[in-house]
């Protein structure tokens, strides 16, 4: 019976051995960065189709992809979109060398599972809240970052960049607010 079907090991052994050329020729170029990162909500879906287009960008041009997504509330959305190679800076390749996904795994950072958690914390506490000031610290940022430095009584975000070479000063322009 169908019930029984899905209690069956011998049936599920044999449809993943069914499965498998498919799945390692569509879904596994997408799945470089969910497993080096994690689950990234949103941006899952799309550190997938950087790993696709890092993995395959040679063989993308003209090549239909679908991205599938869902969440927590029955809610799910689908989507396909064609890639063409483009011309310099929007090609495949070029995309793939900005992204430089080998360079940007290799330079994370370990924290501890306590340092994390404070951090995770802290977010959760500023998330949504005004009139604060963020600590400035851009030691673990890359250079030419953009982030967060205080949120003001209304609301209003302003933004530092962490200087491009070590001996660079900070930006010149003053700081940024709401992204201008």
């Amino acid at each position: 019976s169908g019930d029984e079907s899905y209690q069956n090991r011998d049936l599920e052994k044999a449809s993943q051995l069914v499965a498998k050329h498919l799945y390692d020729l569509k879904v596994q170029p997408s799945t470089l960065l969910p497993k080096q990162v994690g689950n990234m909500y949103t941006a899952s879906l799309y550190a997938a189709l950087a790993s696709v287009v890092h993995n395959k960008h040679s063989t993308l041009g003209g090549q239909r992809v679908v991205m599938f997504s869902y969440g927590s509330g029955l809610t799910s959305t689908m989507f396909s979109f064609k890639l063409n190679e483009g011309q310099h800076p929007f090609s495949l390749s070029n995309i793939v060398s900005v992204l430089d996904i080998p360079r940007k795994l290799e330079s994370r950072h370990v924290v501890s599972p306590e340092k994390f958690v404070e951090t995770l914390r802290l977010m959760e506490h500023r998330y949504g809240a005004k009139d604060f000031k963020t600590s400035k610290d851009a030691t673990l940022l890359a250079p030419g970052t953009f982030y967060l430095t205080q949120v003001d009584s209304m609301y209003r975000r302003y933004y530092a960049k962490k200087p491009e070479g070590s001996a660079a000063a900070a930006s010149t322009n003053g700081p940024l607010v709401n992204g201008y």
